[in-house]
This record gives C-alpha cells, structure tokens and sequence, in this order.
C-alpha cells in the first residue's frame, strides 16, 4: 500500500471512532434492488476494499472529497460536444476511454456520489449500465450525507489506468422512432420526469413545448426527501407514487426528461425499485420537442 493511501485509512478509522450520530437513514434493505444504494456507514466500512472505484462526479469538488475517491464530472465529461442533440451521452469509445483513464477494472465494484440530490451520479450511473458495467451503485445523500459524520480530504485519488471495456446494452436505450411508437403502446409507459411547467407546456424550452402523447409524469425529486439531506424515500413510499400513477413492473418503463439528466435519475430510481424493464430516451425533449414530425400534448 502507498503512504497515501495509509494516511487514508488511518483518518478513515479516527474520525469514525469520533463522530456522534447522525440522522441517517435506516440500514437500506427493503428496496428490491437494494444493494444499488448505500448508505455513508456502509460507505465507511468499504474504503479498506482496494477493489472499490469511489467515484466524484461533482462539476466543481473542491477541497471536500471523500477519501480515495477518484474525480469525474459526469454531466460535463458525458455529454458530446459534437452530437446535433444537446447534452447527448458520448459514444462507446469516448466512454470506455474515459473509464479506463479514471481506472475502471472490469471486477470493480463502483460507487458514485454527488453533492446529494443524485443528479449527477445517476448520470454515470445510466451511463454504465449502458454501456455494459453492471456493478455501479449511489451513495444515498451523497457529500451531504458522507460529511454529516466522516471525514473530507481535499485532493482527489487516482488510480493506474483500468481495464474496463464497453458492451453496449441496446435493451436500457430507445431512440425516437421506438417513443414515437410506444406513446401509443399500452405495454409500455412513457415516463416524463420534468418539471410540471415543462409538462404542460408553460416552460418552453424547445420549439414545441407540452408532453408526448400519453405520458405519465412525476418530477424526478418527488422520490427524495423534502427537507434536509436529500436521501431517497423508503420503497414503500416510492412504490405508493408508482402505483399511483399506473407505473407497474408488467409495463416496459421509458424515463426522459429535457437531457436525459434528470431521466437518468429516474432510470436509476426504477431500477432500485426492481423495475428490470426499463428503457431512457436518451434524446429526451431536447431532441423530441424540436422534431417537426413529433406530436405533442398539452
């Protein structure tokens, strides 16, 4: 082991013999995918593990990282700049580039963090799975969770270059064409998790502005929690808002949003929830609310 990473685990263990109690969650275990979700004292527990990649995917970390995490601005770093959609997910060889560079091992297990909402840790998260890396999970409440009882260092870790290589999984994607078709698909549920302006079409931001035919809304922060550190509801309360709304797991599930940021952010939540069918449209109302063959609905 390096000096580094020693000096790592020793403040690791002082600080987690100091800290008082915090108003963390219940251990995670009756989500049905639960192990996609841990929370800080499991966090804390597997920083000994060398096969973990902690991932930082804040735009701006800081001095405030947890330690031996490695720094990856996902929304910035997945978005082609060269793609005539705006903020779409960088192809297969960008991507698998970029993980081995950050240090992906194809037996690593991941865990991704942001400030807190899970924005931005749902973005690689997607990502991964897309693209073939089925180990990933998020930290619930992330930084704010993490700093509430751990330890910060101010310098982000790295890693020798990974081996990580990308297997594109068609089935987690759907282009236009496939959304236009399930609108009208009573076996598969377009999910728009935009704002409710966005929705109806109050808050233009595109040449159309409205909703695709059919589809079910929910704003994507309607699973976290309203005050405080921004930790995801219990399954029970998240399973109540799904059936609410008609979302089961015998449909095929379709997340968007305007970039497919916040879509992210639902993909992963259904997928925590054990919905195993589930598609993002990566193109989302960027490209489907400037299509002029697209219909809308207000």
């Amino acid at each position: 082991m390096t000096l580094r990473y020693l000096s790592i685990l020793f403040i690791v263990a002082f600080f987690s013999a100091c800290s008082a109690e915090t108003d963390q969650p219940e251990t995670l275990t009756n989500y049905p995918n639960t192990e996609l979700l841990v929370d800080a004292t499991e966090l804390n527990s597997l920083l000994e593990d060398e096969n973990i990649l902690l991932i930082d995917t804040r735009e701006e970390p800081g001095d405030s990282l947890i330690p031996g995490a490695v720094h990856f601005a996902s929304v910035q770093n997945l978005t082609d700049p060269d793609h005539p959609v705006k903020s779409y997910l960088i192809g297969p060889e960008k991507f698998e580039s970029a993980m081995q560079e950050i240090g992906l091992n194809s037996d690593d297990r991941v865990i991704i963090y942001d400030e807190g909402n899970a924005l931005a840790a749902a973005r690689l998260f997607y990502a991964l799975d897309y693209y073939g890396f089925s180990n990933a999970s998020l930290l619930n409440g992330g930084m704010q969770g993490w700093a509430a009882a751990y330890p910060v260092v101010d310098y982000a870790s790295e890693r020798d270059p990974g081996n990580f290589s990308v297997d594109v999984q068609e089935s987690k994607f759907c282009d236009i064409n496939y959304v236009m078709e399930a609108s009208n698909d009573p076996d598969k549920i377009i999910f728009d998790v935009r704002s409710e302006e966005e929705y109806t079409g109050a808050d233009e931001r595109a040449e159309k502005s409205g909703h695709i035919p059919n589809a079910v809304h929910l704003e994507w922060s309607n699973v976290l929690e309203d005050e405080g550190v921004p930790y995801f509801k219990s399954a029970q309360e998240i399973q109540e808002i799904y059936d609410s709304l008609g979302i089961t797991r015998d449909k095929e599930i379709i997340p968007h949003c305007h970039t497919n940021v916040r879509g992210s952010h639902a993909y992963f939540t259904l997928r925590l929830m054990g919905y195993d069918s589930v598609r993002a449209y990566e193109g989302s109302w960027s490209e489907y609310g400037n299509s002029p063959n697209a219909v809308v609905e207000k």
